[in-house]
């Protein structure tokens, strides 16, 4: 339409300025057909704030420029009042004069227009936001899967020849397109050569849970903890449990963003630091921006803004930000509700149910810089309600206030507070936190009998700066009502030697109900090919303990791992060693230990085991999403993701895929050095988004058969005209005879069809190959297409 509007606005004042009348006079008075006289379009190529927008039609009358609705909308001004529009032709033409900073500079050799306008009659970019965009969910392929991990202990003491232990921990989880129910257990002395104990086996958690993505909601039912807000305890539980998760979304982000402003007269690049560190250059247009796609930090800090503009001046604009986890965007809601049975003995008892109670939990976030929650328990003989407020506070400071009370039938009222303030910044980092509660304050999960904590308190300051290295001082205590109180204080300092070692000492005392003191020292050097060089002294209780050792830690990839130490322990000499291997389908470990006391030889295994389209497969423990996928009749090709190939298929080309990210695009990708030459794939990547801990089954389209170079000619000899198109019968992909009647096909069995389509003739062929390896070119003909002519 714009450039419709263009093109007629051309051809009009092409009139015009050809001495042809534009239309009917404006109006029929005489001061209205002079003034009519002097109105005319007249095209331009216009440059607005020196960038160039192209060829566009202004009105002038009187001396005085007049622009379209649609121009001022591409050239991003903020159009002037209505009421100093004019009607011309039926479109309203609205003054430059009247928007800030108007200049003109007409250049009529080249029939060109330069105009300029304030940096602030333009509309605001903004840069990035939009939120977190969400994506279609691949379809679940219903899958059964188990998770390992065992371990087989030996010790042998001077007294005893030796003691036998095997453990084992599992999950065993169904996933569909309804949700995943899984239920995990843990093995004891299921192996022991120790009469005394009996094997064991105990149920941890059981739970179904069903995720609503598009209204980021997860509905639990099993075991579960109850989501406390800012202040309180977890408790676990077994019954239902539904709420807000953002992770559905990821990329979501849930606090206040600091919003950065600036201002650019002219075209430019911007680019944002955020504590001297560069991380984000953009291009900007003239006019003022808005940053909203600020990276994620947490805590108070600085970012400076420097607009450079094609003329290489320079703006720079300092701005100071500060934002928390505890704030919540405005608007923004976060809330749960559960109801079931507190849950005690969890790992020593299957099924050790207590209290029936239901709970609630809200937290809102009223505007950027204030948050509100509230949460509320009836149970059997409890009942609560509290309120928290967290605030960002002058000076770049976060503070959080909350009060809870509740009610029993046997202690009657009781209530806690909490009160905390927390500021950190590039340098500097301060937390204060105290929590009270009275003797008869009460909450679900107390056991009968039991007493809440009288009083906690915690405090630390940091201060990091990279010359000096990096300073830690922390103070807790805990009192009770029944047990008297315990006092922490501990220090750390951490500098730099050299390149890349470090240097850190820590000590730490107690006092109160029990007490001690210790000093340590460690050192800590990178070597190369992922070697870590370690040493470390500690005192306390009298006594000195100290190892040096090395270690080549494992990566994501498969690979072999292994760490050594050695030295004093309780004034005993100790060594320590192991050896871990990482394959596509578990982890396997050996560790051993000796003194002159002990002896201990430690062998485990992890990894899972996953039932899927009617295939079992080994894998690695299953903690993410996975995807099943087939190559059809491709064995021992590389499959992976984000860079890494991390399985192969097996002899029917299918292969298993584990630690996709759920919620998000996984891009799956084939190794093409590990594809035959004679494979032909559209694409070697393909992508899924997988629901959490649940599979999708990907195909990738293969055309499997060999390749060959078929001369084709026609009845009287001559070869095949160039640009014939030709097709396999059976296969839907497309060849054409090139030069001298030759053609490359592919995907060919020992026995085809081949059509050559020539204008509207055709002709079929018959083509045998030659015996020969997939990998083998044959070459084939002549072979004569009958009925079809030049």
């Amino acid at each position: 339409m714009t450039g419709l509007r263009r093109l007629v606005g051309s051809w009009l004042s092409a009139l015009a300025l050809c001495g042809l009348p534009l239309g009917a006079a404006v109006a029929q008075t005489p001061g209205a057909e002079a003034l009519a006289r002097d109105t005319r379009l007249i095209p331009y190529e216009v440059n607005v704030n020196n960038a160039q927008t192209g060829s566009w039609v202004l009105l002038e009358r009187q001396g005085k420029l007049y622009a379209s609705e649609d121009a001022l909308a591409e050239w991003r001004l903020q159009r002037p009042a209505p009421v100093l529009a004019i009607d011309y032709r039926g479109q309203n033409w609205y003054p430059l004069a009247a928007i800030p900073g108007f200049q003109a500079t007409p250049n009529p050799s080249e029939q060109s227009l330069d105009l300029r306008f304030a940096p602030a009659a333009f509309a605001a970019t903004q840069l990035g936001g939009g939120g977190a965009a969400r994506t279609a969910l691949s379809p679940v392929e219903p899958a059964l899967f188990v998770n390992y991990d065992l371990s087989y202990t030996d010790t042998s003491t001077a007294q005893t020849s030796g003691m036998r232990d095997l453990g084992a921990l599992l999950e065993l989880g169904a996933a569909s397109r309804h949700g995943v129910l899984t239920s995990s257990h843990v093995g004891r002395n299921l192996n022991s050569s120790d009469t005394t104990q009996q094997p064991s086996w105990v149920r941890l958690e059981t739970t179904f849970t069903h995720d609503v993505p598009e209204r980021q909601a997860s509905l639990r039912l099993g075991d579960s903890v109850v989501r406390n807000p800012t202040w309180g305890r977890a408790v676990y539980f077994g019954g239902v449990q539904l709420g807000r998760n953002f992770a559905l979304t990821p990329g979501f982000i849930t606090q206040p963003l600091p919003t950065l402003t600036g201002m650019a007269g002219a075209p430019s690049t911007m680019e944002l630091y955020v504590n001297d560190v560069l991380r984000q250059t953009s291009n900007v247009p003239a006019g003022p921006f808005v940053v909203n796609n600020f990276p994620l930090l947490t805590g108070a800090g600085e970012a400076r803004l420097m607009v450079r503009d094609v003329l290489g001046r320079e703006t720079v604009i300092d701005q100071p930000f500060f934002y928390s986890a505890s704030l919540l965007e405005a608007g923004l809601s976060d809330w749960s509700v559960e109801a079931g049975a507190v849950r005690h003995s969890l790992g020593m008892l299957s099924d050790d149910y207590g209290e029936r109670f239901t709970a609630g939990r809200l937290r809102r976030g009223l505007s950027r810089q204030l948050t509100v929650e509230g949460r509320f328990e009836l149970a059997e003989n409890t009942r609560g309600a509290g309120a928290g407020v967290a605030a960002s506070l002058w000076g770049q400071t976060l503070g959080q206030l909350a009060w809870n009370g509740s009610h029993t039938k046997d202690s009657g009222d009781g209530n806690e507070w909490m009160v905390g303030l927390e500021r950190r910044s590039l340098k500097h980092g301060i937390t204060v936190r105290q929590e009270e509660a009275s003797r008869d304050f009460r909450h679900i999960g107390l056991l009968p009998g039991t007493l809440p904590y009288r009083r906690q308190t915690s405090a630390s300051y940091s201060y990091a700066s990279g010359s000096i290295g990096t300073l830690g001082l922390a103070y807790a205590e805990l009192e009770t009502y029944d047990r008297g109180a315990l006092r922490t204080y501990s220090a750390n300092y951490g500098m730099r030697v050299g390149s890349r070692s470090s240097l850190n000492f820590l000590a730490t005392s107690v006092e109160g109900s029990s007490s001690g003191n210790s000093v340590a020292v460690q050192l800590t050097i990178p070597l190369d090919r992922q070697l870590v060089s370690a040493s470390n002294v500690t005192q306390h209780a009298g006594q000195t303990d100290a190892y040096t050792g090395a270690s080549r830690n494992l990566s994501g990839d498969t690979g072999v791992g292994w760490r050594a130490l050695a030295g004093s322990r309780s004034d005993q000499s100790y060594a320590e060693g192991g050896v871990y291997y990482q394959g596509d389908r578990g982890l396997v470990s050996a560790d051993i230990s000796e003194s002159a006391a002990q002896q201990t030889v430690r062998i485990g295994a992890q990894g899972g085991l996953v039932l899927m389209d009617s295939r079992l497969f080994a894998s690695r423990r299953l903690q993410e999403s996975f995807a099943l996928v087939e190559v059809p009749g491709y064995a021992h090709v590389g499959v992976g993701f984000q860079g890494r190939v991390l399985t192969h298929t097996d002899a029917d080309g299918v292969a298993l895929v584990p630690r996709l990210l759920p919620y998000q695009t996984n891009s799956i990708r084939l190794d093409p050095a590990e594809l035959p030459i004679s494979a032909e794939l559209d694409s070697i990547e393909m992508t899924a988004v997988p629901a959490a801990r649940s599979g999708v089954k990907l195909v990738f389209p293969v055309r499997s058969g060999r390749g060959a170079l078929i001369k084709i000619v026609l009845a009287d000899g001559e070869p095949a005209p160039a640009g014939a198109a030709l097709t396999l019968l059976g296969d839907g992909k497309e060849f054409f005879v090139a030069r001298r009647g030759e053609a490359f096909v592919t995907g060919l069995q020992p026995r085809n069809v081949l059509r050559l389509h020539w204008g509207e003739q055709t002709c079929d062929m018959d083509i045998t190959l030659p015996p020969g390896s997939p990998d083998d070119i044959a070459r084939v003909g002549p072979v004569v297409c009958q009925g079809v002519q030049r």
